[in-house]
């Protein structure tokens, strides 16, 4: 890169970004994300039952991972701090990126959760990469069903609110404020 050497990320976080293993998790969970959301249109869109059914075993199993991912992300988030906010963000601005945070990590871990129990409560297994079953977490019955597809559709719907605002406010920092927030979190070449 012209204007300064290139240093190589770091596993862990520092004090001014996010580590190779933070952005790993991060990246990883918002590609799988949007993967989940297209392949719930997917599944709505679709006639074959073969198809459809084949869509859905896709579905599970990529929210399993999502919850496995998340779990492996708060663990190493507990043993591997984030670096913090910028000094010149105001109290307000801290309070929202943290409470942002959290929504973001307690729906990427219930989103999952309650997919599981909708499955459950119809009567059908979480699936794992083929071999892997996970058990039932709900008794089988229609009307816990119906009440668990509504709150999975619900929770989905506002994670993408919490994710839209939380992608907004790092490009507000990016382009109006043009600090390093942003940055923090992209796996770019960093100059000395």
């Amino acid at each position: 890169m012209a204007g300064g050497a290139c240093v190589s990320l770091p596993i862990r976080n520092t004090e001014r970004a996010y580590g190779l293993v933070s952005q790993t998790f991060h990246w990883l969970v918002v590609a799988l994300i949007v993967v989940q959301y297209i392949w719930a249109w997917r599944i709505d869109e679709v006639e074959g039952l073969r198809d459809r059914l084949e869509l859905v075993t896709q579905h599970k199993t990529i929210g399993m991972t999502i919850l496995s991912l998340a779990v492996l992300r708060l663990l190493w988030r507990l043993f591997n701090r984030p670096p913090p906010l910028p000094a010149h963000m105001p109290r307000w601005e801290q309070i929202a990126a943290h409470a942002g945070h959290w929504m973001l990590y307690g729906l990427i871990f219930v989103i999952p959760l309650s997919g599981w129990a909708y499955s459950s409560a119809a009567g059908y297994g979480d699936y794992w990469w083929g071999p892997v079953d996970f058990p039932s977490i709900a008794p089988k019955s229609e009307d816990l069903e119906d009440l668990f597809h509504e709150l999975h559709e619900w929770l989905t719907t506002a994670l993408a609110f919490v994710a839209i605002g939380h992608a907004l406010a790092a490009l507000r920092h990016h382009f109006w404020i043009k600090d390093d927030v942003l940055k923090r979190m992209l796996p770019i070449w960093r100059k000395n």
